[in-house]
């Protein structure tokens, strides 16, 4: 994806929030153009990719003082379809087109995310606490070093995401699709992967303290480095090589089945 192409989606993503309000077409254009500028500016002051693009999303500043300033045709002002009273953003960003979105460094706690393409997006150190992904497209999603405590991964489809580093406590993943998710560093206790298909997934170096595989099938799943005596695997289904890692981690593998 090119930077101006990157720049608009950190602003769609940036807006989603409020919906449709007059002329935002026109503010939007206008703040991706100066957006650009600012990134090219801060090129040639010798900046990497990384340091211009960071230092860029940041200096759009608070997007809910950006539409203060805009009036609406009954003479209002529009306003997020969910308000922070807090520090919490509770924000319904439901059926939204998020892809390659960069929410890094955000509180987005208690945000509504059901059904949104996130495809690609990025989460490094944002507080997610309690916001659903129910049903939402995290294919490439990364979630580095992110309080995703009571978060709802519930049917979402999770495809090669990264939760690396993360704390997940009462996170739920009922009907999740697991397929090449990391869970590298990241506190997974007492979390419940029951009934769950898991292929190609890895767990290595994570806290699995009560973690529930019951009844689940581990198809190549990594647990290196990771305590998991204190997991519970009763009735899961496991190929040769999964079921010997965990037998010389000394996990307890009750009624497993071999395949």
């Amino acid at each position: 994806m090119n930077m101006e192409k990157k720049l608009q989606v950190f602003l769609d993503g940036s807006f989603a929030k409020y919906g449709s309000f007059p002329a935002k077409e026109d503010v939007l254009q206008e703040l991706h153009a100066n957006l650009v500028e600012k990134y090219e500016d801060l090129k040639k002051e010798g900046k990497s990719d990384d340091e211009a693009y960071t230092i860029t999303i940041n200096s759009l500043g608070d997007t809910d003082e950006i539409m203060e300033t805009l009036p609406r045709t009954d003479g209002t002002t529009p306003r997020p379809q969910n308000l922070r009273s807090t520090s919490l953003a509770k924000s319904d960003l439901s059926d939204s087109n998020l892809v390659g979105a960069d929410l890094s460094s955000s509180s987005l706690a208690g945000t509504n995310f059901e059904r949104s393409d996130l495809t690609d997006a990025t989460f490094k150190s944002t507080s997610l606490k309690g916001a659903s992904f129910v049903g939402a497209n995290l294919t490439n999603v990364q979630f580095g070093s992110s309080d995703l405590s009571k978060v709802s991964f519930n049917k979402a489809n999770l495809t090669n995401a990264k939760l690396k580093g993360s704390g997940l406590h009462g996170a739920t993943f009922s009907g999740a699709t697991l397929v090449g998710t990391e869970f590298h560093q990241s506190d997974l206790s007492d979390i419940s992967f029951d009934g769950l298909t898991l292929e190609n997934v890895s767990f290595d170096s994570a806290s699995l303290k009560r973690t529930s595989f019951k009844g689940s099938v581990l198809q190549n799943v990594s647990f290196h480095h990771s305590a998991v005596k204190h997991a519970i695997f009763d009735g899961a289904t496991m190929d040769k090589v999964t079921y010997a890692v965990l037998k010389s981690s000394k996990a307890t593998l009750t009624d497993v089945i071999i395949k």
